[in-house]
């Protein structure tokens, strides 16, 4: 631990091991690509309900992503301005922010997309 600050935060500062581990992980092993989101998941079910509930059930789902973008936005907005620094922890973490950006905000425009498509509970067996 390096400090203590208020409401008992505690800053800690990684070892050269620790760094050395993390660029080992980075560089020699390959990423878990799964993704595993319940949403979509769940739409895979989306027959089972009525039309309207599949109307109100996307809506919420894509005022949810839309709004979870937008607090992405806005912090990338903020990481641009210089608000975090400039260095270059502060622009790997500019490159996460916009994959989150991004995914939350095809999630939405999916939402959007689904709620325009007739039900599936409307197509029959």
């Amino acid at each position: 631990m390096v400090a203590e600050g208020p409401r008992g935060r505690k800053a800690y500062r990684a070892t050269e091991a620790g760094v050395a581990e993390v660029r080992r992980w980075l560089t020699s092993t390959e990423p878990d690509h799964t993704i595993r989101l319940e949403p979509l998941l769940r739409s895979a079910f989306c027959w089972l309900m009525t039309p309207a509930e599949l109307a109100s059930h996307l809506d919420r789902e894509a005022a949810y992503y839309h709004a979870v973008a937008a607090k992405y936005r806005d912090l990338a907005d903020a990481k641009d301005r210089g608000e975090y620094g400039t260095g270059p922890q502060t622009a790997s973490l500019r490159m996460t922010v916009e994959a989150a950006l991004r995914v939350t905000g095809a999630l939405g425009d999916w939402a959007d997309w689904a709620s325009q498509q007739p039900s599936p509970a409307d197509q029959g067996s």
